[in-house]
């Protein structure tokens, strides 16, 4: 049950990514949405308090950093979570928040439901996972844009065992092209690493030159509750947003059991007796 098929495996092996349809109710989706804008929210009114009481004041004070601006981008640590804040400062709100779950024992459920880890577990031969990364996409109407980028090469620094990473994203409300829906380059997988820009300033490392690429680009326009597996070399990006409804995303990477976390270098290895239901 949950295993991938040889179609999918063949399909990931060639264009670097698969794609599962409804895997989530609207009824489990609904409970996972509710717990990402509670996180949301916790986030921002941490904050906020931070500005509002420089002193002591509330104790998860101490749990929020000072701003840091990158090029265009604006960064902060935040309740053990790296926060990237929107562009636009009149949103007040998050782009992404990694690492999440810590934050809201529904999303650490969804982190061993089967229905997730036993594709990754298929697909790079380990039976037994652990959680490299978590991340909650929170794309706002008017939400910015994400550059065309690779994970391999943002992960490289810290990742145990790289070649045995697997990444996917679950969509929490329907994705489309107008909402700001997830790009990828079928195919760029077998290139490796890529390379970066060389005029975007600080973080332009991050960011690939697809100017000589042949391959073209496709919208992931999934409904709610659909999962698309990815390898981490694939390139992707997102648009903005240009509807008035959110587009929100939950992205795990699971990699072989006993390794360390990404973010915060603490190992979470996944429970295996989950029900497949978050």
């Amino acid at each position: 049950m949950h295993a991938v098929t040889p179609e999918e495996r063949d399909q990931f092996e060639k264009l670097g990514f698969f794609t599962r349809l409804n895997l989530f109710s609207e009824t489990e989706l609904q409970a996972i949405r509710v717990a990402a804008e509670n996180v949301h929210q916790r986030v921002v009114d941490a904050a906020d308090r931070k500005s509002d009481e420089p002193g002591p004041g509330n104790p998860e004070n101490a749990s929020v950093g000072p701003v840091d601006q990158v090029d265009n981008q604006k960064y902060q640590e935040i309740l053990g979570s790296t926060i990237k804040w929107e562009w636009d400062d009149d949103l007040r709100a998050v782009r992404s928040m990694e690492p999440v779950f810590q934050l809201d024992d529904h999303l650490a459920a969804v982190i061993d439901d089967p229905r997730l880890w036993k594709p990754c577990s298929d697909i790079i031969g380990c039976p037994t996972l652990s959680l490299f990364s978590d991340k909650l996409n929170v794309k706002r109407p008017g939400g910015a844009p994400f550059p065309w980028h690779q994970e391999g090469p943002y992960w490289a620094y810290g990742a145990e065992d790289l070649e045995r990473v697997i990444t996917l994203i679950l969509y929490l409300d329907d994705a489309s092209v107008e909402n700001g829906c997830l790009w990828i380059i079928p195919g760029t997988h077998k290139y490796g690493p890529l390379e970066s820009l060389k005029d975007r300033g600080t973080l332009g490392r991050l960011y690939t030159d697809v100017e000589q690429l042949e391959e073209k680009p496709i919208p992931m326009d999934l409904p709610a509750g659909s999962v698309g597996f990815f390898h981490r070399d694939i390139v992707h990006g997102s648009q903005t947003n240009r509807t008035e409804e959110n587009r929100r995303a939950y992205l795990l990477a699971y990699q072989p059991a006993g390794l360390h976390q990404w973010r915060n270098g603490e190992q979470r290895d996944i429970k295996t007796n989950g029900s497949g239901q978050a």
